[in-house]
């Protein structure tokens, strides 16, 4: 990619990648290492593209091996109740362990990008199966969880 102008200081922008960031949200955290991004010598920082942060998220939740545990399903209309997707029984409100597994994400034209991926993690009390959080709960917590990261890289949002 060749230097592009800064959008807050005019200055030359080249592409980078930023060391290590993290981000937490409803007990999902994700830590990402060489996330590419725009720098100028002020250092403001933007995406390479605007659809770079959706394209980000979605390759991570479609990345294989970061997330292994089955996810729980959930049950009931108002008050809704996590349940063993093996043997049906209701699993505990709190998720005592967490499940931490790494992998790179590969981004076309920037290379790889590592990630790290931690899940709320408990076992079925009738099965003893891993189970995480429900799919939905896993998806709404990685993508704040990386909006997270990515605001504490001082990288704005667009």
């Amino acid at each position: 990619m060749t230097a592009t102008v800064c959008r807050q200081c005019s200055a030359d922008a080249k592409l980078t990648r930023i060391g290590r960031v993290e981000g937490e949200d409803s007990g999902v955290r994700i830590v990402i290492e060489g996330l590419p991004a725009l720098d100028c010598a002020n250092g403001h920082k933007r995406f390479p593209t605007p659809e770079f942060p959706l394209e980000f998220i979605e390759r991570v939740m479609q990345s294989d091996g970061l997330i292994t545990a089955e996810p729980a399903v959930e049950k009931g209309f108002f008050r809704k109740h996590a349940h063993c997707p093996g043997c049906g029984k209701e699993l505990p409100a709190e998720y005592a362990d967490t499940s931490s597994h790494k992998a790179e994400v590969p981004l076309p034209d920037n290379g790889p990008v590592a990630v790290e991926l931690v899940v709320p993690l408990c076992h079925c009390p009738g099965c003893q199966q891993e189970i995480t959080l429900p799919k939905s709960t896993v998806q709404r917590g990685v993508m704040q969880a990386m909006a997270n990261a990515f605001r504490s890289a001082d990288i704005p949002p667009g």
